[in-house]
């Protein structure tokens, strides 16, 4: 009978001593809702789904002379993406009169980049690059180098 008091006096000890290492005081901030940063999120999630789903869109074809020239978008991160070639097939762009930037290039010539953009209603947007030829290695300077 004297075991079952010193037991309970021990756990009690236990559960005092863990309870009380275990609580700590918060610290404003630390865990919780930033709602300026959760209203600024969502407004741009917003914007994006409006621009993806909602926003008109038409194509643009785009053709260069001589064909067979490799047609780059720059995308919204600052990287040229690769989209086709020449003559393309329908490339799909905002018709809302926000230009896309993009670059035609092909071995020999030299690379062209253009604004393009549509406020639909027309149907496709038609580009023409006329490509000119670059200058052969030494073209007219001896050994080649400038």
């Amino acid at each position: 009978m004297r075991v079952l008091p010193v037991l309970l006096l021990a756990l009690s000890f236990v559960a005092c001593g863990c309870a009380s290492s275990q609580a700590r005081p918060s610290r404003v901030g630390e865990i919780g809702l930033n709602s300026a940063y959760e209203r600024a999120l969502s407004a741009e999630n917003n914007a994006r789904r409006t621009y993806e789903f909602s926003a008109p869109k038409t194509g643009a074809l785009i053709r260069s002379e001589p064909p067979g020239a490799t047609i780059e978008w720059l995308n919204h991160e600052g990287t040229w993406v690769t989209v086709g070639s020449t003559p393309s097939k329908q490339i799909v762009i905002e018709a809302t009169g926000k230009p896309e930037l993009f670059r035609v290039s092909r071995l020999g010539f030299l690379p062209q980049t253009r604004w393009v953009a549509s406020t639909g209603g027309r149907g496709n947007v038609e580009v023409m690059f006329e490509l000119e030829p670059d200058l052969p290695v030494g073209h007219g300077v001896k050994g080649g180098v400038r």
